[in-house]
């Protein structure tokens, strides 16, 4: 198991931080203080506030992401709302982000209550689906440009907000775009940076195709999503579902933005 963990670690941050990363999977969370008015929630000292400001929506943000997803939270929920960078860092080892899924379990940097900083919508995309596959399958099986489509889709744009969706068409046009992977990789995963993308257009893109996939047939992609919130093999279900390889939707989805914009 500890081997399992430190490579799936690995995977996630940079073979360099995995040995952080791994303390921070197992970090003690004690010191979080419960949120009285919700007991999914919990909080540094210093930053009641925030915490108060992720009780006053959680419910409705749960809703949205268990009808997108097609499924109730199979766990309980635990957030936990970091009141400094440091902090947050020490449990998620990327000190840019504004939110996190590790192992399971949510934490919130101060910068997700900045503005247009706000990730709690996909985060909690991932975590639904984290609960339901576990860490390590979800990240090994599934490719990261879905993963990260998914959560940016159903929260609207959140972890993207840099990057516009006319940003995106234009990038598209021009040939600055990711292509679609049908596997995921612990060790080599295909991220942002594999296709010289920054992250947020990499995420918007994502986001645009995963839009384009359900749009183009809507209960096709409530099968699909089922299917690998039950571990199936994305590969074979996309076939079997849809009746097309995902390359040849992909190319239907940049078609489109081969006229001038």
């Amino acid at each position: 198991m500890r081997i399992i963990i430190i490579i799936c670690i690995a995977f996630l941050f940079n073979a360099c931080t995995a040995a952080k990363a791994v303390i921070a999977m197992n970090k003690s969370t004690e010191h979080f203080m419960m949120l009285e008015q919700d007991n999914r929630i919990f909080y540094e000292n210093g930053a009641k506030k925030n915490a108060l400001n992720i009780a006053n929506r959680l419910n409705n943000t749960i809703s949205t992401v268990e009808k997108k997803q097609y499924r109730k939270f199979t766990k309980p929920i635990a957030i936990y709302v970091c009141n400094t960078v440091k902090s947050f860092t020490s449990y998620c080892v990327i000190k840019h982000a504004s939110g996190c899924v590790l192992n399971e379990r949510l934490f919130l940097s101060p910068k997700n209550f900045q503005p247009n900083q706000d990730v709690l919508t996909h985060e909690l995309s991932h975590l639904h689906i984290e609960q339901q596959l576990g860490m390590y399958k979800w990240h090994s099986d599934y490719p990261a440009w879905f993963q990260e489509g998914l959560a940016t889709y159903i929260s609207q744009g959140q972890g993207a907000k840099k990057a516009t969706i006319e940003d995106a068409k234009k990038e598209i046009y021009l040939g600055n775009h990711f292509s679609p992977n049908l596997t995921g990789s612990l060790l080599s995963p295909k991220t942002a940076y594999s296709f010289g993308l920054k992250t947020n257009m990499f995420y918007r893109q994502s986001a645009m195709f995963v839009q384009f996939m359900h749009d183009l047939d809507e209960q096709k992609f409530k099968i699909l999503l089922l299917s690998i919130e039950d571990g199936k093999n994305f590969e074979q279900v996309f076939l079997t579902t849809y009746g097309i390889t995902l390359n040849k939707i992909w190319q239907q989805f940049i078609k489109q933005y081969h006229s001038k914009i």
